[in-house]
């Protein structure tokens, strides 16, 4: 009759404070109390008190089942007027995890009706009225579970051991104010970890997913949940059995509201990031988009929605709204086929069929070597690499394959090669990472190749490194001079590239190289040539014949063998005709394209493109104080 509120007051505070709140009007979590509750319990007792004196009768349960009118109309969960709490969350609660609790109990003595409410023939009024009531009440129960978890930190661990019962509730579509307050819940307690823990164990993922679709108001925070629950591998290994990827994907492509487009990407970068999982959701991930997304995301996910808005042809994406609507239409169907099946059956999962990936209109026939279109980078030489390491060790590898088969496809190899050119002369740093990786012997190995087109391309490659210390170095402790002349014969219309190539080298001053050269007769190889045989072929023999003087002097140079070379020198008449003659003149950045026949401006052959590269320093000469020795 006195609200067990005020009962437990008797028990502990003092006869006036009681006093004082049963003459006071109350409205708190605890108590509802005013004139009326007053008036109707003076009443009720003053009836008693009469009916005991005149008629001997009395209520038989001596009040306990009284009920005051205004309590009839209230939810009282825990002893807590639900909808008093609800609108005043912040009152500090005696007992919070009793009452969060309470709250569990309430719901989940609720959970079968709202699951059947919707399927009910809401046939009369009175009836329609009564499941009205019922489904207002266990919306404030999750309200307040929501409130109580929110605003008393530690309680929320009440709900370990519910989830189940909690995700349930996301599936009771149609009563979106409960979805909205069961995800609300959930994701206040992400913040616990055993909780996150729980609710992995607890495998109801797919409940959530489904929102992303059937709730769209929702969108945001269900992200938002998700992307707490990901610092979980067990959830992001759930996520992906049960197809969140093709969920987010739809959003990622699909959805007009930019922040959800944003989240989502935060949400794959976050899940690629897994060390366990991630590498398969990545692998995924490149099924449907190309790499360079999944690094945009990582670092800008705002970004990486631009990137998907807008139409790019760069050495790294060729995008345009052709692949832009394939991409996104198959990503639709595919989300909306796994969002019926999983609806009925949340145990379903979801799987790519091996053989799938979306053929972008854009990127067919392209040759891509380590995520780079190589013809658009031939093109395009200074464009800045995401990875420009990854890509060295794919072209690489790719290029030396090409060169030890026994026929390789011309044109793919022609084009593999004029790549690795052009990376190496724009950024010629890369090319110190070459020795360790172990392609040297095998390019050297190839230059006597029995199949044309493969000493050319040894040749341009050993030509692009020769300018790089430690690759020359690396050279002098390999075989290096006896195959580059066999190439050289293989291909007379390469000598031009072969001669500088000599020439950089032995000015790097590698004793061991010259030993080499002694060794295999490059010298009285090297003066025939002088005499133009040999270089019937080349549009410019001047300037091949200059690089040759210069890579004899440097050869004279050497401490240790410089007077044998000069003594095969002194025998010869027509070095006597050139070494005195000033070559500079030849050596010109015009000239230099005479070592290649073809479009190529630097003598770098383009796969039938036309498109020129150029380098941006002219090939080094020696000065006149090196001229005399």
């Amino acid at each position: 009759m006195l609200s067990p509120y005020i009962s437990r007051k008797l028990g502990t505070g003092s006869p006036a404070e009681v006093l004082k709140l049963l003459n006071s009007n109350s409205e708190n979590p605890y108590l509802i109390w005013n004139n009326g509750t007053r008036a109707e319990l003076l009443e009720f007792l003053e009836i008693q008190q009469e009916g005991n004196i005149k008629r001997g009768e009395n209520d038989k349960s001596f009040g306990a089942e009284f009920l005051f009118t205004d309590h009839s109309k209230e939810l009282i969960v825990g002893e807590i007027f639900v909808r008093v709490y609800n609108e005043q969350p912040t009152y500090p609660l005696e007992f919070p995890k009793v009452f969060a609790a309470s709250l569990l109990d309430y719901v989940g003595s609720q959970a079968q009706y709202l699951h059947t409410l919707l399927a009910m023939s809401q046939s009369n009024k009175v009836e329609s009225q009564q499941h009205a009531e019922r489904l207002r009440f266990a919306e404030m129960a999750l309200e307040a579970l929501r409130n109580v978890i929110k605003n008393n930190p530690g309680s929320e661990s009440e709900c370990i051991g519910h989830f189940k019962l909690l995700f349930s509730l996301l599936r009771v579509h149609g009563a979106g104010r409960v979805q909205q307050l069961v995800l609300e819940v959930v994701n206040t307690v992400t913040s616990n970890q055993e909780c996150v823990s729980n609710i992995a164990e607890s495998l109801v993922l797919s409940n959530l997913l489904l929102l992303l679709h059937s709730l769209p108001s929702s969108r945001q925070m269900v992200l938002e949940t998700l992307y707490a629950l990901t610092s979980n591998t067990k959830i992001v290994k759930e996520a992906m059995a049960k197809g969140a990827l093709i969920y987010l994907l739809d959003l990622f492509c699909n959805c007009t509201h930019p922040q959800v487009r944003t989240q989502t990407a935060e949400l794959f970068s976050k899940m690629t990031s897994d060390k366990l999982v991630g590498p398969k959701v990545r692998l995924t991930l490149i099924r449907f988009l190309p790499g360079v997304f999944m690094d945009a995301m990582r670092d800008n996910a705002e970004a990486a929605v631009h990137i998907f808005e807008g139409t790019h042809e760069n050495p790294e994406l060729i995008w345009n709204d052709n692949s832009r609507e394939k991409v996104s239409t198959t990503v639709r169907e595919m989300m909306l086929d796994h969002f019926k099946q999983q609806k009925d059956n949340p145990d379903v999962n979801w799987k790519l069929p091996e053989d799938f990936t979306v053929a972008y209109g854009a990127g067919q026939g392209e040759l891509e070597v380590g995520g780079v279109f190589l013809r658009i980078f031939i093109a395009q030489p200074g464009w800045v690499l995401r990875k420009p390491r990854e890509f060295l060790v794919s072209l690489l590898e790719t290029l030396t394959e090409l060169l030890e088969k026994n026929n390789p496809n011309g044109e793919a190899l022609e084009t593999v090669t004029t790549a690795a050119v052009c990376l190496f002369n724009a950024q010629s740093q890369l090319a110190d990472q070459v020795p360790p990786l172990g392609h040297l012997p095998r390019v050297l190995a190839t230059l006597s190749h029995k199949n044309n087109a493969v000493p050319k391309s040894s040749i341009r490659l050993i030509h692009a490194l020769s300018d790089n210390e430690l690759c020359v170095r690396s050279m002098a402790a390999l075989e290096t001079i006896g195959p580059l002349m066999a190439g050289m014969k293989a291909r007379a219309d390469m000598a031009g590239l072969a001669c500088e190539a000599l020439n950089r080298m032995f000015q790097k001053e590698q004793t061991e190289l010259v030993a080499q050269a002694l060794r295999v007769e490059l010298v009285p190889y090297l003066l025939r040539l002088l005499e133009g045989i040999g270089l019937e072929t080349l549009d410019n023999p001047s300037a091949t014949k200059a690089q040759i003087v210069k890579a004899l002097k440097s050869m004279t140079r050497s401490l240790q063998y410089g007077e044998q070379v000069n003594e095969i020198l002194a025998k010869s008449s027509v070095w006597s005709a050139f070494k005195d003659q000033k070559h500079d003149l030849f050596i010109s950045e015009s000239q230099t394209a005479g070592y290649l026949t073809g479009p190529g401006v630097a003598g770098y052959l383009t796969a039938g493109t036309g498109t020129t590269v150029m380098p941006n320093v002219p090939p080094p000469v020696d000065n006149d104080s090196g001229d005399q020795g």
